[in-house]
């Protein structure tokens, strides 16, 4: 029951922690500047007092020893504390003492007991309680007149000096509870600091560093990392968390994610971090004394990650992963750019097989082409945003024209436009477009773009003599089931005769999504637009699918044709595409046609069309519309140029 009460009546106890710097410092110069405002000014009490100079000298001597010593920097928190507590304490004495022991003066104590408790140290604030329990004590019976007052107090001096110890040890008692608050309030403050800042730099699922933290521990990294430095930043994705996300539900995902983390922090070493950057994908930090040794460590968490098995509802799914690794010798200055390379490294690790490491060096070829794709997917972007896509025709001529014939074809082709006016072809950022999903709204750009300007040359109510402009859609686009709402949308909106329309899809595209491709091309065939198979030839069961797309035209793969001339293989190829669309009724065209012998070739096949430089070059929609006035009843127009000429 003892051990009870006391343990008990230690816990309620203030816990004694010195407050740190520079509050420390704070506190104790305040109570050294009470230390030494005593040494000043109680001489001045004294002599107002009556009492001799000599007296009022030697009794203030002790406190400015006590003040000269607690303000020594050299001397330790604790002896400078000690040295203050003392002499802030005396000084109550010599007040009391000066006083002739008025008992007013006694206040002085207690004010000075609380202004110990400032240091919230149990070894200053005993101090002070023994100087006062001492002072009391010893003077009070040998020189009661500097203790007490009055009379009774002199001839009593022991009765009165444990009279004064009850008070001393009352304000003690309130000076220990009201430091027992501050303690208290201090110690909640301190943790709600520490529960933000961990919260700030933390993951809340897995409790690793989140990605703000990973990016600061980078920079950090940069700023001293040595030319010879084996710092390395690495990118680890899972690749097989979605399976387990779809199959067994988030719960399950997030317990994954967690166990991950576990096994890779019993990997690394305590010095290397790890975070959770967001989703699947983690951040590590490692630091060799060699690139190979840091190199090493990543490789054996994606061997520790390769075998494990993760356990959910009755099924094991093998996660593994894969991890791109950046070493940061000079390679990189910026944080941005190192997780840029490392995310580039890693989708290299997964296209290379997923469940492997690849490290980024200076001169890879293919992370330069993905950081190329990265920067390109920026440039579409702003280019969306501030509408610099230009449009641009290139013309698709008969093969053998009719004399009359004034229908014209060609193929609506896209560039974007630098902001100083430099035109960019679509092979430099159509790669970009397709790795960063992209390709949907540059495709919807380009359709309302185009069906705009085909609005303003093209009325209503009036014929279009059989012109034909190819407009070139995206795998992602067919796919969208908001894709041909949106057709239709701008189709009534710009009120453009739907005959004047042949969307183009590639035969990859329409052999991957073959049920949508099929639904997709009816619905708008049935508004009147035409389609056309594009690249025809490049997939290995093309006639196969052929007879399951409703296509009005073949576009012959650019491929076999460019190589006609002298690739006797190539020419039966193209023959037998033109042999079999014409046998269901399609026409074909003939793409990369560069010169009029490759032009002879094909009209002597019987291609119907042909598309290429040898033609004529892509130039400004605009331009095109422009020049290309519908002809009039009596057929005037029909001596304007041809599509090469105009084009």
């Amino acid at each position: 029951m003892l051990t009870w009460l006391g343990r008990s009546f230690w816990q309620k106890l203030p816990r004694g922690r010195p407050p740190g710097d520079p509050t420390w410092a704070s506190r104790h110069r305040t109570i050294l500047l009470v230390l030494v405002g005593h040494v000043i000014v109680l001489p001045i009490y004294g002599l107002a007092q009556g009492i001799s100079p000599g007296r009022c000298l030697l009794s203030v001597a002790p406190l400015a020893l006590q003040a000269a010593i607690a303000s020594s920097d050299h001397l330790g928190q604790r002896v400078r504390a000690g040295a203050a507590t003392l002499g802030v304490m005396a000084s109550s004495a010599v007040v009391v003492s000066f006083a002739n022991g008025m008992t007013e003066a006694h206040f002085h104590f207690f004010v000075m007991l609380f202004v110990i408790t400032l240091y919230q140290d149990w070894l200053t604030f005993l101090l002070a309680i023994a100087f006062v329990a001492f002072e009391h004590a010893i003077v009070g019976v040998f020189a009661p007149s500097d203790v007490y007052g009055h009379s009774a107090a002199a001839h009593d001096p022991v009765k009165y000096a444990l009279i004064h110890a009850a008070y001393v040890t009352g304000a003690a008692i309130a000076a220990v509870a009201n430091w027992r608050l501050t303690d208290r309030a201090e110690s909640a403050t301190r943790q709600l600091t520490e529960q933000l800042e961990y919260e700030v730099s933390h993951d809340p699922l897995t409790g690793a560093l989140n990605r703000r933290e990973f990016e600061t521990r980078i920079t950090d990294a940069l700023t001293r990392v040595e030319e010879t430095g084996a710092t390395v930043v690495c990118v680890l994705d899972l690749d097989r968390f979605k399976i387990v996300n779809d199959t067994c539900g988030h719960p399950a995902g997030d317990r994954l994610l967690v166990e991950v983390c576990w096994m890779l922090s019993e990997v690394l070493d305590p010095d290397d971090t790890l975070a959770r950057l967001g989703g699947d994908e983690f951040g590590l930090l490692i630091e060799r004394p060699t690139v190979e040794e840091a190199v090493a460590m990543a490789e054996a968490a994606c061997a520790t990650l390769a075998d494990y098995r993760f356990r959910a509802e009755e099924r094991t799914f093998a996660a593994g992963a894969s991890i791109g690794v950046l070493p940061l010798f000079g390679q990189v200055q910026y944080v941005e750019e190192a997780l840029q390379l490392a995310d580039a490294a890693l989708y290299a690790a997964k296209e290379a097989g997923r469940g492997r490491v690849h490290v980024h060096h200076q001169g890879d070829a293919e992370l330069n082409r993905r950081q190329s794709d990265s920067i390109w997917a920026g440039a579409l972007l702003d280019a969306l945003h501030e509408d610099r896509l230009v449009l641009v025709y290139q013309p698709i001529v008969p093969t053998a024209p009719a004399p009359d014939e004034i229908a014209r074809i060609g193929e609506i082709l896209v560039r974007l436009s630098e902001p100083d006016g430099a035109l960019i072809s679509p092979g430099i950022f159509f790669p970009a477009a397709e790795r960063y999903d992209l390709l949907p709204a540059l495709d919807r750009r380009v359709v309302a773009k185009a069906l705009a300007l085909l609005a303003a040359h093209y009325r209503p109510d009036e014929p279009t003599n059989g012109d034909l402009y190819t407009i070139n859609l995206a795998g992602p686009s067919i796919g969208d089931e908001t894709f041909l709402a949106f057709v239709h949308a701008q189709l009534a909106e710009h009120q453009v005769p739907p005959s004047l329309i042949c969307f183009e899809i590639t035969e990859t595209v329409a052999i991957t999504n073959l049920g949508i491709a099929r639904r997709f091309i009816t619905e708008l065939r049935s508004t009147g637009c035409r389609f056309a198979l594009d690249d025809f030839g490049s997939g290995l069961s093309s006639f196969a699918y052929l007879k399951n797309l409703p296509v009005d035209f073949l576009k012959i793969d650019g491929r076999f044709v460019r190589t006609i001339s002298h690739d006797p293989v190539d020419r039966t190829m193209v023959a037998a595409v033109n042999q079999i669309g014409h046998e269901m009724g399609l026409r074909t065209v003939a793409e990369f046609v560069e010169d009029e012998e490759t032009l002879a070739i094909l009209r002597e096949i019987g291609v119907d069309y042909g598309q290429g430089y040898g033609l004529g070059r892509p130039g400004p929609l605009t331009s095109w519309l422009a020049d290309r006035r519908p002809p009039s009843g009596d057929g005037a127009a029909r001596s304007t140029g041809t599509p090469a000429a105009v084009a």
